[in-house]
């Protein structure tokens, strides 16, 4: 069986690992760049629910958070169906100069139509919303918008 790619994403944040690490991990800070609605607290086996614009919501655990070097969540996306699909996401902090790098590192994804249909959404949506939290961040300006199909 052919092996299943990871998404992975790293951007630099001209803001430092503290910053960013609260922006991943405090529910009003995500408000304002990734979901609508966010319940999380950053310590291992925590649960968590993220509501996004739209209405879809997700619940997942923290498997470890390690401020403000790591963070790693056991992802469960639910379709339509009833069906979850169960992956990992982690998010690695590092200085770089004044700023973080973050690598978004999101895996564990198997083969099948609903897996490819996932991948996609993951990648695009990732790359949709790391953009937005460099915006957030350096210049105040949540780029989402109403008619966007990922908000």
């Amino acid at each position: 069986m052919p092996k299943v790619p990871s998404v992975e994403h790293t951007f630099y944040y001209a803001a430092p690992p503290a910053v960013v690490f609260s922006a991943l991990t405090e529910p009003a800070r995500l408000a304002g760049w990734f979901v609508e609605k966010a319940t999380i607290s950053p310590k291992a086996g925590a649960a968590f629910r993220l509501v996004w614009r739209g209405g879809y919501a997700m619940k997942g655990k923290v498997k470890r958070a390690t401020a403000p070097k790591r963070l790693v969540l056991a992802w469960n996306d639910q379709f339509e169906s009833g069906k979850v699909l169960k992956t990992e996401v982690q998010f690695d902090l590092r200085a770089k100069g004044k700023g973080t790098l973050l690598t978004v590192t999101h895996r564990g994804f198997k083969s099948g139509k609903k897996w490819v249909a996932l991948y996609g959404g993951i990648e695009s949506g990732w790359a949709y919303y790391l953009t937005n939290l460099r915006s957030v961040l350096e210049h105040g300006t949540d780029l989402r918008s109403e008619f966007d199909s990922l908000s």
